[in-house]
């Protein structure tokens, strides 16, 4: 069995490492109690005279050696030196020649013990990769051939005697009751592997979500808006086609704060951002900028159609009647817009908006003004 280096384990905590510990250890007590079951088959066998006596002793010291064997290296934790810390693969293989033993020593019960050949195999229904899979089959196909070829004269059923038939038949219903309840676990395993991917999935969404949102408000953050920007910039630069970016900012945001205190300033942000999802384009991106600023990304908008739009959503706000707030409250924003130029960076293009937005407030607040086209700029004093 090849090893795997210290990388390849699983960068898991120790209460990870213990819990994954007892289950192999668990599953090894299950082992143990199948091998003993079929210990105690054979001992029955042989008190009926069906089988000779040693080879009851013989399976039972056979199986406590290895299982202790097992123990011990799961146990002190040199297993985990493996790519399967559990030796799904070796437990298996060992457990095929365990039955094949029995038939190649007693073939006149043959077929029960190969058909516990099923109750080995399904043990490893949950641990083997497809590889370790088609290694096994191929030992345990190639290893029953072998056996039968040579007891062929000899496999039967055990005698016809009625106690060696019940024996031979209650062996059966133990060999299909082991691997029923192997296979509800691995049922049970499957439906607990997927109600927590499905609470992963949930926990990643969730994840995602505030990495990309504000808390309080819901919309889109400052790092989303960064990015949607600079989407929006190699979409200009391979199209030709400008977009355009409005920062608005709540006029005297503090004041509403310190009069009325935290949390109605808390509801006027989120119903702010209500109200500008409902007015904006649904192509467009809107989001909190920081504190009582917010940014609107407008996709495929000049400056003519920009300025009109974000005056549409100033209008909406200094409309709206936010009683339920606080009686005679007025919420109004100013706002600068900027279109892109090719060849710009985004701090540029930011600097240009907030440069109108300054202008905006410096004119008395309450309105929406675009910065000048590139044409209408004043040369830089020499």
């Amino acid at each position: 069995m090849k090893r795997s280096k210290d990388t390849d384990q699983p960068a898991d905590n120790p209460a990870t490492r213990a819990r994954a510990r007892k289950l192999r250890i668990v599953w090894l007590g299950v082992a143990s109690g199948s091998y003993a079951l079929d210990t105690v088959f054979l001992g029955l066998f042989a008190a009926t005279g069906t089988i000779a006596t040693f080879i009851p002793l013989a399976y039972g010291v056979g199986a406590a050696i290895l299982c202790a064997l097992f123990y011990a290296a799961v146990g002190s934790g040199w297993s985990l030196r493996f790519r399967d810390p559990s030796l799904t693969t070796e437990q298996i293989i060992i457990g095929t020649a365990m039955q094949l033993a029995v038939v190649a020593l007693a073939p006149q019960i043959a077929f029960p013990y190969l058909a516990n050949l099923f109750t080995v195999f399904a043990f490893g229904v949950l641990q083997l990769t497809v590889r370790q899979f088609v290694l096994v089959w191929v030992l345990g196909v190639t290893g029953t051939g072998i056996v039968l070829y040579a007891v062929a004269d000899h496999i039967g059923f055990p005698p016809a005697a009625p106690f060696a038939l019940l024996l031979a038949w209650l062996y059966f219903a133990t060999i299909l009751g082991r691997c029923l309840i192997l296979s509800v676990y691995a049922q049970g395993l499957r439906a607990r592997l997927a109600d927590s991917h499905r609470k992963l999935a949930a926990s990643l969404e969730q994840i995602q979500e505030l990495v990309h949102h504000d808390e309080l408000t819901k919309v889109f953050n400052r790092r989303h808006l960064i990015d949607q920007l600079d989407q929006e910039k190699a979409r200009a630069e391979r199209s030709g086609i400008p977009f355009s970016v409005a920062i608005l900012d709540l006029d005297h945001f503090k004041s509403i704060n310190d009069t009325l205190g935290h949390l109605a300033g808390d509801e006027v942000l989120k119903g702010f951002t209500a109200l500008v999802e409902d007015a904006m384009r649904e192509i467009d991106t809107f989001g909190r900028y920081g504190g009582e600023e917010f940014l609107i990304i407008l996709t495929a908008t000049p400056r003519e159609h920009a300025v009109p739009a974000i005056e549409r959503i100033r209008a909406a706000a200094a409309a709206k009647e936010w009683n339920a707030i606080a009686p005679g409250l007025q919420v109004t924003f100013s706002a600068g817009v900027a279109v892109f130029r090719q060849d710009e960076t985004i701090e540029q293009l930011l600097h240009r908006a907030d440069a109108a937005l300054y202008e905006a407030k410096r004119a008395g607040r309450n309105q929406v003004i675009g910065d000048l086209p590139a044409a209408q700029e004043s040369p830089p004093a020499t």
